[in-house]
């Protein structure tokens, strides 16, 4: 298997599970037309309050509690700001992001000079299921959280599209004019949202410090929350998208990770590459194949043929790997990369986000 080997695929959830519940959140936040920008710092927030609370109390059930605490101080912050003031979500965002940073880190040398560490999360083994080939190993021998995560992924899912809470937060996003002459309160549904977003990227974050690192340190987050914004807008506002962007952020993740210690790319890298291309390359041929001409004609244009050389020579590269290897620099960039991508994507896709996102509403004076 190369380096996509079980320690790879537990790697990739491990990666995947807080970046998968706070872009939950996130989701639920800009369904109601309010874009968290501040997750990263809220996230931040989150693992600091976690790591005190278990540096105080040493009880990981308070330490979580903690972390929920924190998110939901910034989410509250966020709240008064774009929901309460008006203030652009976007320049609020920003501002709580840096905020976030600022204060955990002073906060961390002045209260906690002297760093903790503590034990992480134990991974349960589920009697009989663990005992499956791989499958045991990555799925069914895991920590409580990643099982969680999955439960409020689940029921967030049942919420947003089998509620009528679901129902108002959707159409608070798209129509809140419409949703407040049917008597849904904009203010009262945004606020649940955004407290729901900085919840959720409290628990996240406290998973990251004290649940799977077992110490906090400055930054530690390390740009989760942005990805898990990318995650939204990559997924096109839609749970089970949102699910994918996630996935394939934490193998990119989990890629860098096992390439960083390799001397040249292994030829299994080429290969995956190359067939990750493969559908981008065929939405863009059938997306010219109309044009007069044909599909040869079509496969001859500048973009749908840059994309064939490209996807020919990462085969041949796979078949042959040249002995090619990069600075640790660059492959820690791959994700960001790939975040970038997905926002140029969600650019092109814009159309499909909520009418109202990132909107003050400002109620009529009839």
């Amino acid at each position: 298997m190369g380096i996509f080997d079980v320690a790879f695929l537990v790697s990739v959830l491990t990666i995947a599970a807080p970046v998968l519940l706070a872009a939950t959140g996130e989701l639920v936040s800009q369904r109601a037309g309010v874009m968290n920008v501040g997750l990263e710092g809220i996230m931040l927030a989150g693992a600091f309050s976690a790591y005190a609370a278990m540096t105080v109390t040493e009880s990981l059930l308070i330490g979580f509690l903690g972390g929920i605490t924190g998110g939901l101080v910034g989410a509250v912050l966020m709240g008064a700001l774009v929901i309460e003031a008006k203030v652009d979500q976007i320049v609020a965002g920003i501002a709580i992001g840096v905020l976030g940073y600022g204060v955990t880190a002073f906060l961390d040398q002045r209260l906690l000079p002297e760093p903790h560490t503590f034990e992480p999360l134990e991974r349960l083994a589920i009697p009989g299921l663990s005992a499956i080939p791989v499958l045991g190993d990555v799925v069914f021998r895991q920590d409580l959280f990643l099982y969680a995560t999955l439960l409020i992924v689940a029921g967030t899912a049942f919420a947003l599209y089998r509620t009528t809470w679901g129902i108002n937060l959707a159409a608070v996003g798209e129509t809140p004019v419409a949703a407040d002459a049917a008597g849904v309160s904009v203010r009262g549904v945004r606020w649940a949202a955004v407290l729901v977003s900085g919840a959720m990227a409290g628990a996240a974050g406290a998973y990251v410090s004290v649940g799977d690192v077992g110490v906090f340190r400055e930054d530690m987050t390390g740009g989760r929350g942005y990805l898990a914004i990318a995650a939204v807008l990559f997924g096109m506002w839609r749970l089970r998208g949102v699910v994918l962007a996630v996935t394939i952020f934490a193998c990119t993740d989990a890629v860098q990770l096992r390439l960083q210690s390799i001397d040249a790319i292994p030829r299994e890298v080429w290969l995956v590459a190359a067939l990750l291309l493969v559908p981008v390359v065929v939405r863009a041929l059938a997306s010219v194949r109309s044009v007069r001409g044909g599909p040869l004609h079509a496969a001859l244009r500048p973009g749908p043929a840059g994309g064939v050389l490209i996807v020919l020579l990462l085969a041949v590269f796979a078949v042959r790997p040249p002995d090619m290897s990069l600075p640790a620099s660059l492959w820690l960039a791959m994700p960001y990369v790939l975040a970038l991508v997905a926002l140029a994507a969600a650019g092109a896709s814009r159309h499909q986000a909520p009418s109202a996102l990132t909107i003050p509403y400002v109620r009529s004076e009839a």
